[in-house]
């Protein structure tokens, strides 16, 4: 009977360690899909921003191919090797989130840049323009006056 009992407190035992590492396994795939969801949205920031996130586009397809490593460890119940593979994605994508953030950034800063640059050459254009413009009609003025006033009729009063 005590040995039934020893055999049944080491089954439980290991039973409950499988069911602790299989709870681990979940909360840290858990955990790196919710990091994996976090990058794409900076990375889609950034892209939004006028970024270039074809690197980070490429890591985190690699990010993707760890979680989905995590998830067939985990089907086939090696909870271990999920939990690694998981840790690896939060790692990656926690990278590809910080470096979105940077680009972002750079990308919003060189857009403002763009946009003064275009503002102050546009407002060159537009001054130039009114300035030419007022110039060449002051000259055409003067010379078409002075061609009307050459062919303007003379008035003959006729005094018979």
């Amino acid at each position: 009977m005590l040995l039934l009992m020893i055999i049944a407190a080491f089954s439980l035992q290991s039973l409950c360690l499988v069911w602790a590492g299989e709870m681990e396994a979940v909360s840290e795939i858990s955990r790196a899909e919710d990091f994996l969801k976090t990058a794409y949205l900076y990375v889609l920031d950034a892209e939004r921003a006028g970024g270039d996130v074809s690197e980070l586009v490429a890591r985190l397809n690699t990010a993707l191919e760890y979680f989905s490593e995590a998830e067939r460890a985990f089907g086939s119940g090696k909870y271990d090797s999920a939990v690694l593979l998981a840790g690896r994605v939060v790692e990656t994508s926690d990278v590809i989130l910080n470096d979105a953030v940077g680009l972002r950034g750079a990308a919003e800063l060189q857009g403002e840049i763009s946009f003064r640059n275009q503002l102050i050459l546009s407002s060159g254009v537009v001054c130039s323009t009114v300035l030419f413009g007022f110039l060449g009609w002051r000259r055409f003025k003067d010379y078409y006056v002075r061609r009307m006033m050459g062919l303007r009729s003379e008035v003959v009063v006729d005094e018979s």
